[in-house]
C-alpha cells in the first residue's frame, strides 16, 4: 500500500473518475472523489476502518 488516502479531484466525469478509483483502490487505504455539490471529498472504495463508505471529507488539503 503507498497510502492511507488518495482524493481525486479535477474536471473529469464521474465515470473517469471511478474508473481511475478502481485502478488504484490497491494502492491506497481509501479513495475519495470530489463532488463540487457536496464541497468534499466522497469515499467511494475504502479498506481502512477510519474511512467509512459515503463518507464525506473536508476539500481542505492534507500536509504531511
Amino acid at each position: 500500500m503507498r497510502g492511507r488516502l488518495l482524493k481525486i479531484n479535477g474536471a473529469q466525469s464521474i465515470s473517469i473518475a471511478y474508473h481511475i478509483a478502481h485502478k488504484v483502490a490497491h494502492l491506497y487505504g481509501a479513495v475519495a472523489i470530489f463532488d463540487p455539490k457536496l464541497s468534499g471529498y466522497v469515499v467511494s472504495i475504502t479498506h481502512d476502518s477510519e474511512y467509512k463508505l459515503g463518507m464525506v471529507l473536508s476539500d481542505e488539503p492534507i500536509i504531511v
